[in-house]
């Protein structure tokens, strides 16, 4: 036998041999799969080069041992998987050392199928060239031809089903986008491409794989794993099982679920649009950054390329196709409206009118036996919780909340610290809070106004009727739906700064190798700006009586190691056949 031909197949075994003792585990889980799945298939390997081959040089063994080779390195990365699927994980170094062993199994065994080609054989193979004439193909017929040529095709669809897993994890892999965040970029069920070489590819449930290439800039358009989700083992390992299914039935079938039996968002597809080095801030929809070589917030002129704020105004060709417009053209209309209100309103005015309401709501409170209702002693700091402090409360239960101020002990001092706290706050020098807290002033002005009005027509007397078509009172209730319509939407429309300044108000950075991602369609994307749950803050800290709304904003960057790629190519369907992102621009 040739050297070349012996040293090739007997080096694939003894790395296939020293990588099944790097299987070895002794904790009882699944684990203790990987040593027993990886030492008998190289123990048959082994026979069967050893004996029927080179010792009993029978060829028709040939077949067997390429069938082998071929699958080795598909066998030894299930054993890889198994071993990491267990309880306990494996260090780095340990994970580093399989990999490399790995590597040479793969390596040495195409070389070994290179040299057990038919014409290689018994070429280089004088020992085996006399027997070439036992080297005859058995041809099968009936059942047995059946049988056979079932088993060939289950045999070219395994072997093409790992060949495509190990192209997805290292090369690229098919997607469907699951939401509409990414409109006008990407529509729901559209199919990507996504690249993931350059992005540092690694082996399954380990740290270890291809360094990243890749240098990420503003504007990128990049699929990496959702941070809100646990990244325990245990998660870990039932996400690879998700995602090889995904992968083995092309995106058909996805088992990615939470324990709620709902699609979980991950991977997630979003557009990086902050960098290492800077901090951010998003006021009425336009993107700022600093940094430490420039402290001053300035627009991130490049965002408003990408950033959809008003779906329903994009083009019908494309807008046919969009399931959920967040807002009609009127709501973005009345949002652009209390954006100017907010930004133009006279501080200085409103004190004067909230401390006239104040006045004339004390004097009607004054009156003796208002309405023959007696006064309750009240704590008057707890009259009213944080839950009904809300927009939405307030604003819909206003005649109660009006009644209850005129009815109990300290109701009229309420309202009026309630009107007149926050002349004397001082909200941080940003345009966030600064634009927060006009918000919360321009509520409680038009909540004055409201309770006011109903303090007077209960004083007149009027009728429910009456209550109702007040002019003035309307007109009060109908900017207050607008700012709570606006409350609702500022989780989306702003951010206050991120990463927010450490407890002595110095600015922090995004850090080295992390981003900042956002969907496009940015009333419709639950992206890194958020967390999946919402909670019920001030609208202002500046202010200590503050009107109160719900929350999910809770920015938070995403590390390099997460991104799994890049989209270059989306697919299907075919009239939306392109390269994602071409031009950096949203659709005119």
């Amino acid at each position: 036998m040739s050297k070349k031909f012996l040293i090739f197949n007997v080096l694939t075994i003894i790395f296939s041999i020293l990588f099944s003792f790097f299987q070895l585990s002794f904790e009882k889980d699944i684990s203790l799969v990987a040593f027993p799945l990886s030492i008998i298939f190289t123990l048959i390997m082994t026979f069967v080069f050893v004996k029927k081959i080179y010792f009993d040089k029978n060829l028709h063994y040939i077949g067997v041992i390429k069938k082998l080779y071929q699958y080795v390195p598909f066998v030894m990365l299930c054993a890889f998987v198994f071993r990491r699927a267990g309880n306990e994980g494996t260090a780095y170094w340990y994970d580093i050392v399989t990999v490399i062993l790995w590597i040479f199994v793969l390596v040495f065994s195409i070389v070994a199928l290179h040299f057990l080609s038919e014409k290689r054989l018994f070429k280089n193979n004088p020992v085996f060239a006399d027997l070439q004439s036992q080297y005859q193909k058995v041809k099968y017929t009936g059942g047995k031809k059946v049988l056979f040529e079932i088993l060939d095709w289950v045999d070219a669809f395994v072997q093409a089903a790992f060949t495509v897993v190990l192209i997805n994890i290292f090369v690229f892999q098919l997607y469907e986008i699951p939401s509409e965040s990414m409109v006008p970029e990407f529509l729901v069920k559209d199919r990507v491409v996504v690249f993931k070489t350059a992005s540092g590819p690694k082996f399954p449930l380990s740290d270890v794989g291809l360094p990243t290439l890749k240098n990420y800039k503003r504007g990128d358009i990049v699929v990496f794993r959702n941070p809100h989700y646990d990244n325990s083992r245990k998660s870990e390992v039932k996400n690879f099982v998700s995602q090889l299914v995904y992968m083995l039935t092309f995106t058909t079938v996805n088992l990615n679920v939470d324990e709620n039996g709902q699609l979980k968002a991950d991977p997630l597809v979003k557009r990086i649009t902050g960098l290492p080095g800077e901090q951010l801030m998003m006021q009425d929809g336009i993107l700022y950054s600093r940094t430490q070589e420039s402290p001053t917030f300035t627009p991130v002129k490049e965002d408003s390329l990408w950033a959809e704020w008003n779906v329903a105004g994009i083009p019908d060709s494309t807008k046919k196709d969009i399931i959920d417009i967040p807002l009609t053209e009127e709501q973005y209309k009345t949002m652009l409206e209390v954006e100017d209100l907010r930004n133009n309103l006279d501080l200085a005015q409103v004190a004067a009118e909230c401390r006239k309401i104040a006045f004339n709501f004390t004097q009607i409170r004054n009156r003796q036996n208002f309405n023959g209702k007696l006064s309750v002693n009240v704590d008057v700091p707890r009259l009213f919780s944080n839950e009904e402090l809300t927009m939405y409360n307030l604003f819909s239960n206003d005649m109660s909340i009006t009644l209850k101020l005129l009815s109990v002990t300290g109701g009229a001092e309420w309202f009026t610290n309630f009107l007149t706290s926050w002349i004397s706050a001082t909200p941080n020098d940003n345009l966030y809070d600064q634009a927060m807290f006009k918000l919360d002033v321009m509520a409680k002005l038009e909540l004055g106004k409201l309770i006011l009005r109903n303090a007077e027509l209960n004083l007149e007397g009027a009728t429910s009727n009456q209550r109702r078509s007040d002019s003035v009172r309307q007109a009060a209730l109908d900017m207050g739906n607008k700012l709570y319509m606006y409350s609702v939407l500022n989780n989306s429309r702003n951010m206050p700064i991120f990463p927010a300044n450490d407890a002595n108000g110095n600015p922090q950075f995004i850090p080295e190798h992390s981003y900042f991602m956002m969907g496009d369609n940015r009333f419709n994307s639950l992206d890194m700006r958020h967390s999946y749950s919402e909670k019920l803050i001030p609208i202002t800290e500046a202010d200590s009586t503050s009107l109160y709304y719900y929350s999910s904003v809770e920015p938070q960057y995403v590390s390099r190691e997460r991104i799994l790629g890049n989209p270059v190519l989306r697919f299907l369907p075919l009239s939306r056949f392109g390269v994602p992102g071409l031009t950096g621009e949203k659709s005119k």
